[in-house]
C-alpha cells in the first residue's frame, strides 16, 4: 500500500479504514512510504495502533522506501522504536 505524501489528521480516518482490512491477513503489511513528505501526530498514532494490533498476531509492518520526514516525526513523538521506520 502506497501512502500519500501528506499524512494529516484530515486523512487519518481514511488511512485507518484502509489499514483495518489488512489486519486479517497473515502476511506482513507492506507500506510504501517513499512519497511521504509530511506526517502529523494523528497519522503517527494510526500507524502505532496498526503496529500494536499486528504485534498481537506476531505480524508486522514492512516499510518500503524511505521517508526522512516520517522517521523524524516518529522520533520527535518518541515512537521510533515502536514503528521501526528506516531512516
Amino acid at each position: 500500500m502506497k501512502l500519500k505524501s501528506k499524512l494529516h489528521i484530515s486523512e487519518a480516518e481514511e488511512l485507518a479504514q484502509a489499514l483495518i482490512s489488512s489486519l486479517e491477513s497473515s502476511e506482513p503489511i507492506i507500506l510504501d512510504i517513499s512519497d511521504v513528505t509530511d506526517a502529523d501526530t494523528a497519522s503517527i498514532q494510526v500507524l502505532c495502533a496498526l503496529q500494536k494490533s499486528l504485534s498481537l498476531t506476531e505480524n508486522k509492518i514492512e516499510w518500503s522506501g524511505l521517508s526522512q520526514p516520517l522517521a523524524d516525526a516518529a522520533k520527535q513523538l518518541g515512537v521510533q522504536d515502536v514503528l521501526n521506520i528506516p531512516s
